[in-house]
């Protein structure tokens, strides 16, 4: 079994009210909500984390304050984000040093890059540290599309764990292309807020990246499927796909309902996004209430 299994949530970033300033000891208490809940680790500053409204030094203290907060229960993800190799390199040599288990690099997407640009984009990163590397592949999402080659590239040679992050449409088929084209050289991680859970492990995927907010009832799947009993984490499931598929919209909307769950429970103590942000509709607030009611009693989270 590699570093990393199970399920391991985006922690959000909460802000003062008047979104100046990030609330750090509040982003410990969530820390410590999310292993309490079951997390087997979590990963700061990917989308959900509102990475790009954060400078690196507020990513740094926060980085800090979640080591504070885990004490060393579970691996801590760091996300590199800068677009430039360079400096790339340095987030990814600050984290490791600093104590990060993983990394999880996005490619860079303003450029369009090319393949041979990509590998060697990412195996430079790869090379500059010796923790074991996800590579986040979310076309919709940063618009770049990764071909198996590259994964291929990247791997070649390469004895250490590497992890893919897949959110690509249909995520069942890539999941199984891409562990038989790389020759299962990779470890597969779903997001997409783990709308894909079941299949994704029923196909071979190692965790799950959803969002903090409810933990519990996606380890409640985790670990009826890895005891074997698949009916039940098959049920489990679908009773609780309608509530992954309510918060399944832009990132922004997510974010914000994400905090308003997390308020609603006494873990974050308001619901800002810095601006510019979207904020869910009077429909979609009543709808959640609904799903609230549903999950606290199908899945007894508090």
């Amino acid at each position: 079994m590699g570093t990393l299994k199970g399920i391991i949530p985006v922690i959000p970033t909460p802000f003062t009210d008047d979104g100046k300033y990030v609330d750090y000891g509040n982003f410990e208490d969530i820390v410590d909500m999310a292993i309490r809940d079951g997390a087997h680790g979590i990963c700061l500053f990917a989308a959900g984390a509102e990475f790009y409204k954060l400078t690196m030094d507020e990513r740094k203290e926060l980085f800090q304050r979640a080591l504070q907060a885990n004490k060393g229960r579970v691996p801590i993800v760091a996300t590199v984000s800068s677009h430039a190799t360079v400096l790339a390199i340095r987030e990814a040599i600050y984290y490791e040093k600093k104590g990060a288990a993983a990394l999880n690099i996005m490619p860079p997407g303003f450029a369009s890059p090319t393949s041979e640009m990509l590998v060697k984009h990412l195996r430079t990163i790869a090379d500059s540290v010796r923790i074991p590397i996800i590579i986040q592949y979310a076309p919709a999402l940063n618009g770049v599309e990764i071909p198996c080659s590259t994964f291929e590239g990247i791997g070649e040679k390469n004895s250490r764990e590497l992890y893919i992050k897949l959110e690509a449409s249909p995520t069942g088929p890539a999941i199984t292309a891409l562990r038989s084209k790389t020759h299962n050289k990779y470890g597969i991680i779903v997001g997409n807020g783990g709308e894909c859970m079941y299949e994704a492990l029923f196909r071979g995927a190692c965790a799950v990246m959803p969002g903090a907010a409810l933990i519990r009832p996606y380890r409640m799947i985790y670990d009826a499927f890895e005891k074997g009993e698949k009916e039940k984490a098959f049920d489990l499931f679908n009773k609780y796909l309608p509530h992954i598929h309510l918060m399944q919209r832009d990132i922004e909307s997510f974010v914000a309902l994400e905090k308003i769950i997390l308020k609603k429970r006494g873990i974050m103590r308001n619901t800002v996004c810095r601006q510019p942000g979207k904020y869910p509709d009077k429909q979609t607030l009543a709808l959640l209430e609904q799903h609230l009611d549903y999950v606290y009693r199908e899945f007894s989270v508090i």
